[in-house]
């Protein structure tokens, strides 16, 4: 569920959005190493304090006086991790989540710095990854894996991937990229009243016995669907 979104500063009348959302798998075969999932030791994860502009490059105009076309970009990329380790002769699957916000990767014109209503609009981004890498977590949680594990993981990032998609692109639609103030504040309280309504996931990982190698499919059965 990475995304990329790009909003237009206040003083510009037509800007340029981008948007882009997919899941990102990590799978870690017999190790039990984290994923590095950022190159940035400025990288943060998400939390209820929230983003400042400190978390984004700043980036000045290439000219004095010029006005970039867009305020802010912003990057985050959300993933599932996955690990399988031999435990005592069984094959052990441990499956965690995590979001990140990218540093390298998001910035903001410098003469946006003071516009919190921009920075409120990325955070809202940010968020909605949150509530869906939430919302993964449970739906993988229901799951009884097989040796397939990898394509039952891939179907509910898939699903979740295409919800999240939809839901980016409707909230810069109804907000317009944040201008339409009342718009905004609508989807900030829904925004916050999700969260409080889903339980996190950090600090948390889903364990759970593969049956034996010998049950394994093959590896061409192992493709994403």
């Amino acid at each position: 569920m990475s995304i990329i979104t790009k909003r237009t500063h206040p003083s510009i009348k037509k800007g340029i959005l981008y948007c882009m959302a997919g899941l990102f798998l990590t799978l870690l075969l017999f190790n039990t190493g984290k994923a590095q999932f950022t190159d940035s030791t400025r990288d943060v994860n998400w939390s209820p304090s929230g983003l400042t502009f400190d978390n984004f490059r700043v980036v000045q105009p290439a000219r004095k006086k010029q006005t970039l076309s867009v305020g802010a970009v912003t990057s985050s990329q959300p993933g599932v991790e996955v690990s399988v380790s031999n435990t005592d002769l069984q094959r052990v699957l441990k499956i965690s989540m995590t979001n990140r916000f990218s540093y390298n990767k998001s910035w903001v014109s410098a003469d946006a710095l003071q516009d919190s209503g921009l920075l409120k609009h990325e955070q809202g981004h940010f968020d909605l990854n949150e509530i869906y890498t939430r919302k993964t977590y449970q739906q993988l949680k229901q799951i009884r894996f097989t040796n397939n594990f990898q394509a039952e993981i891939a179907k509910v990032m898939t699903i979740m991937n295409k919800e999240l998609s939809k839901v980016q692109q409707i909230y810069e639609r109804q907000t317009l990229h944040g201008l339409l103030l009342a718009n905004q504040a609508k989807w900030n309280e829904n925004i916050q009243a999700t969260l409080s309504a889903l339980p996190p996931y950090e600090g948390q990982y889903i364990s759970q016995t593969l049956p034996p190698e010998d049950d394994a499919p093959k590896a061409s059965d192992l493709r994403y669907q």
